[in-house]
């Protein structure tokens, strides 16, 4: 059975993270911030190298099967399950600077309340994390 499956950035981890949940049947949606790589996607022209990946990406863009954006929104709304592929990189101490996935947690919420949302949602974080992250992502997403 396909699912409806949002990819909030499309980065290594994100577009081949799609890209391969298209490829097995899903719908997926990948967004990210950056409009010139998604409109380099939604040709098929992917920004990394992956072997095989632009292929992937052709067909299953072909099939309607992946589609890119820049809406938070529609990505939240139209999705039952999103990952955040998102950057995690060092801060000045060596830990992992969240801000990325916490201001996307915090966005996803606020987008869930004003459109009150009923359907659940599954928050999968597949950016590099620590330990205890998903008790931060899931204290946001009831704060707000």
């Amino acid at each position: 059975m396909s699912k409806n499956i949002g990819i909030v950035g499309t980065g290594y981890v994100g577009l081949v993270t799609g890209t391969c949940f298209a490829e097995s049947g899903n719908q997926v949606l990948c967004i990210d911030i950056d409009q010139k790589k998604i409109e380099y996607l939604q040709k098929g022209i992917s920004p990394i190298y992956e072997p095989g990946l632009e292929h992937l990406l052709s067909r299953n863009i072909a099939n309607g099967r992946l589609k890119f954006s820049t809406n938070l929104e529609q990505c939240i709304l139209e999705n039952e399950i999103i990952f955040f592929c998102l950057p995690t990189p060092p801060g000045a101490d060596g830990s992992a600077d969240l801000h990325f996935v916490l201001d996307v947690a915090k966005q996803a919420s606020q987008i869930i309340s004003k459109h009150n949302v009923l359907d659940r949602k599954v928050f999968v974080n597949k950016s590099t994390v620590p330990v205890g992250t998903a008790r931060l992502v899931e204290a946001i997403v009831k704060e707000h």
